[in-house]
């Protein structure tokens, strides 16, 4: 199996457009060169804990958003077979036109890409896996049409989570932590019948509560890997105690201008997925050696 992670490079023009979250809201302008610095020091990392970044330079730097990758897409594997490649349907027009260089390097890569048809889906940052449980949220930018139209082509049980702001995507309402069994979750940001769900399906004891204001210091978008969590340096320290004191450690990443500013922390800057190796091709380009030497010689 290989650990996938899709991600996008910040262009050397990047800038706040949206400013559709509680960060990029009132932040100032953002440096581009430190940008590029933090998601490569992102992706480094996250090829030294044995993962595979898939890297897409945005061709425009009109398209500010794309390397917030979570919302790229969603892999969805299928055992012996081609993965699909599910496209988003985004709120923000600004966003709307990335999934058009998306869609030729998923096909590139071997994937069948599918499109949901309608509805507002925002793709792998409305998606998680738990014991072997599919979590698809609705309730802050994807709608529940865009869910059911997606929720079609994920195998398996399924479990539908609505959630509300801050949380704009499930990823901030709920984090999977397999190395210590545990399930993260903001429980003031989702609704109470979702939160019952997940209450009856993995136990009361398996649920690891955080609070509204430790999900605004992003205490849900780490992104872990294996014992480590690949987590910005505002990450709250009693989120940190309470992992480290399960074993896990927390490796604090400066993303000062795409978390602090943009608003996107290490998780939202990947779509990731597990597929099986023979079932996808990396073409050469997309590789991280072929983007790391134009963000270093920027540096």
């Amino acid at each position: 199996m290989v650990d996938l992670f899709l991600m996008s490079p910040p262009g050397r023009g990047w800038a706040l457009r949206g400013r559709n979250n509680f960060r990029s809201r009132e932040a100032p302008q953002v440096d581009a060169r430190e940008a590029r610095k933090e998601w490569l020091a992102l992706a480094r990392a996250i090829e030294a804990r044995g993962g595979t970044v898939v890297a897409l330079p945005s061709p425009s730097d009109l398209l500010t958003g794309m390397p917030y990758s979570a919302e790229c897409g969603q892999v969805v594997p299928r055992p012996g077979a081609a993965p699909l490649f599910l496209l988003p349907r985004m709120m923000s027009a600004h966003r709307q036109a990335e999934r058009e260089h998306w869609a030729p390097l998923a096909r590139r890569m071997g994937f069948e890409v599918v499109d949901p048809d309608v509805g507002v889906w925002e793709a792998h940052g409305d998606v998680a896996t738990f014991d072997g449980v599919t979590l698809l949220f609705w309730g802050g930018r994807t709608t529940r049409e865009g869910l059911e139209a997606a929720a079609r082509y994920f195998p398996g049980e399924v479990v539908r989570v609505q959630v509300r702001e801050p949380a704009f995507h499930g990823n901030m309402a709920v984090l999977p932590l397999p190395a210590v069994d545990r399930l993260m979750v903001c429980q003031d940001v989702i609704a109470p019948d979702s939160l019952a769900l997940l209450r009856e399906r993995f136990g009361e004891a398996r649920l690891l509560a955080v609070t509204e204001d430790e999900t605004r210091g992003y205490a849900t978008n780490g992104l872990p890997m294996g014992w480590d969590l690949l987590a910005p340096s505002v990450v709250p320290e009693s989120v940190r105690v309470r992992l480290e004191g399960m074993g896990m450690r927390v490796v604090s990443l400066t993303m000062r201008e795409l978390c602090e500013k943009g608003g996107g922390s290490s998780r939202c800057l990947v779509s990731r997925a597990r597929v099986e190796e023979g079932t996808f091709q990396l073409p050469d380009e997309a590789r991280l050696s072929a983007v790391a030497e134009d963000i270093e010689a920027d540096a």
